[in-house]
């Protein structure tokens, strides 16, 4: 009986833990990008550790104030499939971007950003939750629905999928972004963005996966990478 007891706790304990992969991901072929304790693994974009800014705050990743920079993984991924949770401060704007190469001076000028925003902003950011810049979008290319992100303060859980020229983004389990960077289309929504003058946008084949400094307050957690 004690035996039993103590199975139950260890159960419960693991289940508490709000980064554990979970066994059928692990057997899958999912592993943590965070182990819910340290920065392990990340670093400030084009620096060689991360800035104090970014801390991990109740078992997450999280962007205390603005001037921490860019966070990106020391490793670097060609095809994955990545997925995670995340909260954004009222007001708030953040992504995340993939296939980031240190190239430029910001990150966004190579890699593609899984727009990351409060949906009932009202201040600064009105205007891109007008253009469905919001949870879900793919940046000024593809917006989502504003309805579709819980309020901000609230956990979502985000998932997405690149593989070769293909990338598909998802929001609470809804697909919110389907584009194919070889395709007539995405060359027509490039050639009308202001990423047509960006010549290295969304053209590395491998890079690293980057937590954006917006300047609000962004916490982020359970993040596992699987390698395509």
């Amino acid at each position: 009986m004690r035996s039993f007891f103590l199975l139950i706790a260890l159960s419960l304990s693991v289940s508490a833990d709000p980064n554990a992969v979970s066994p059928e991901e692990l057997e899958d072929g999912f592993k943590p990008l965070f182990d819910g304790k340290t920065l392990a693994g990340w670093r400030t974009y084009k620096a060689r550790e991360p800035k104090p800014q970014w801390q991990v705050v109740d078992a997450s990743i999280t962007l205390t104030t603005g001037g921490g920079g860019d966070l990106i993984t020391e490793k670097q991924f060609a095809d994955f499939e990545l997925r995670w949770e995340w909260k954004i401060a009222a007001e708030g704007n953040s992504g995340v971007m993939w296939r980031v190469a240190e190239t430029d001076q910001a990150a966004s000028r190579t890699g593609p950003e899984y727009q990351l925003l409060d949906p009932a902003a009202q201040g600064r950011f009105l205007a891109e939750v007008a253009k469905g810049n919001v949870g879900g979008a793919l940046y000024d290319l593809d917006p989502a629905d504003p309805g579709l992100s819980k309020p901000a303060g609230q956990w979502n859980s985000s998932r997405l999928r690149v593989r070769g020229s293909r990338m598909e983004l998802f929001l609470r389990g809804i697909l919110t972004a389907d584009v194919d960077l070889e395709s007539e289309e995405w060359a027509r929504k490039i050639a009308a963005s202001k990423f047509a003058t960006w010549p290295r946008f969304a053209k590395e084949p491998k890079g690293h996966i980057c937590l954006q400094d917006h300047g609000n307050p962004v916490s982020f957690r359970h993040l596992r990478i699987k390698e395509l």
